[in-house]
């Protein structure tokens, strides 16, 4: 971890600070919260913005560093007998007050921590952090007082988008993505158009769809996602001249740009099949092939998994219509089918995955998941 002093940065924080109360508790700023100005022509020779950040209080000397926390790496709790100022630079964090809930902290984002507030912050699992520290010093020349070591859960901690503590009940919504994902593994355009206009009649969003054949490239290949994509695309352009406003829906939450997605890749193929980290960080086939270890945990597992605007649930019942509907992978469906039971769909749930299949895809597809599905340990 590197420190270093920036005097002009002493300057130009302590001549924006005013005099206030501090709260009782850690106040998170987001990015997208700070309010943009535009800066005044008269005094800039082209275009410029600020924002300002939310003041910080102090009463003298103010010490401000820059500190780079590599992947994984947090701090102990700690306490500032005049508080803290943070703001994050580079990457994606996380910090915790003592007694409430661990956030997450990216580039852009702003914390005050009062004055003794217990807390920690660092770096994500899968990303490094940096963040500029503003620390107002006490009299005695002091500014932390360091305790114990944060203890963190030893196993991965990846972007929870499904909880399988709750139960799940599937939806129109998600049952729509079955025949979709299916008819275009195995190329039936002809199919796949009323089955994308039945999506977006159940509430899928035109994001969410363009999503299935960006995940399902990795399972069907390339030709198959294009041509769904390109399909889609004319339909859309349909609907518009039919005055059919479609839905856009949300687009994915960009990771920082030095996301360790091997590392994350790990993680989430560890929460996906309920294993310990360390058994799905080992390279596949005792790396007989690390360009398809690496696809398979950077890009599969990690990149594609982490876009969220398609939760795991629902990227899962993608893969499992993929690969029913191609027939002749059943160990790979058998892998699919145990993790969309792990994202806690049970028995009665799972039976609407292989009568959606048979009602509205074929079913041969259907029977053959069925057999997979009654063979499931």
């Amino acid at each position: 971890m590197k420190h270093r002093i920036n005097t002009l940065l002493v300057m130009s924080a302590v001549s924006g600070m005013v005099w206030a109360e501090a709260p009782a508790q850690q106040q998170l700023t987001p990015a997208s919260q700070h309010e943009v100005t535009q800066a005044p022509a008269s005094h800039f020779s082209g275009q410029a913005n600020f924002s300002r950040f939310p003041v910080m209080p102090s009463q003298g000397d103010v010490a401000p560093a820059i500190v780079n926390f590599e992947r994984g790496t947090i701090s102990n709790w700690h306490t500032h007998p005049h508080g803290q100022y943070l703001i994050v630079t580079e990457g994606e964090g996380r910090t915790q007050e003592w007694g409430k809930a661990t956030q997450t902290i990216r580039k852009g984002d702003t914390i005050w921590c009062p004055p003794n507030v217990k807390h920690w912050h660092g770096a994500s699992e899968h990303s490094s952090m940096s963040h500029i520290a503003i620390t107002p010093v006490a009299t005695d020349g002091q500014s932390v007082t360091w305790l114990e070591k944060v203890a963190l859960p030893t196993e991965a901690k990846v972007s929870a988008q499904a909880n399988s503590s709750t139960p799940v009940v599937l939806s129109q919504k998600q049952l729509s993505l079955i025949p979709i994902a299916a008819f275009n593994a195995t190329g039936d355009l002809e199919q796949l158009k009323p089955a994308l206009i039945q999506g977006l009649e159940n509430g899928l969003t035109v994001n969410e769809i363009k999503e299935v054949f960006a995940h399902q490239y990795a399972y069907a290949g390339f030709p198959r996602a294009l041509n769904g994509m390109l399909t889609f695309k004319s339909l859309l352009e349909e609907r518009e001249k039919q005055g059919i406003k479609d839905i856009p829906g949300a687009m994915p939450t960009n990771l920082p740009e030095n996301t360790n997605y091997y590392q994350l890749g790990s993680e989430t193929l560890a929460y996906l099949n309920k294993t310990p980290l360390a058994e799905r960080s080992q390279p596949l086939f005792d790396n007989f092939s690390p360009t398809i270890d690496h696809a398979l945990k950077a890009h599969l597992f990690g990149y594609l998994f982490s876009r969220d605007n398609l939760a795991y649930l629902e990227r899962e019942l993608v893969v499992v219509s993929t690969l029913a509907a191609l027939g002749d992978v059943n160990a790979q469906l058998t892998s699919h089918l145990r993790i969309t039971r792990n994202l806690g769909v049970d028995k009665t749930q799972m039976q609407k995955i292989i009568t959606t299949l048979e009602k509205d895809v074929d079913p041969a597809v259907s029977r053959n998941a069925q057999n997979v599905l009654q063979q499931l340990k």
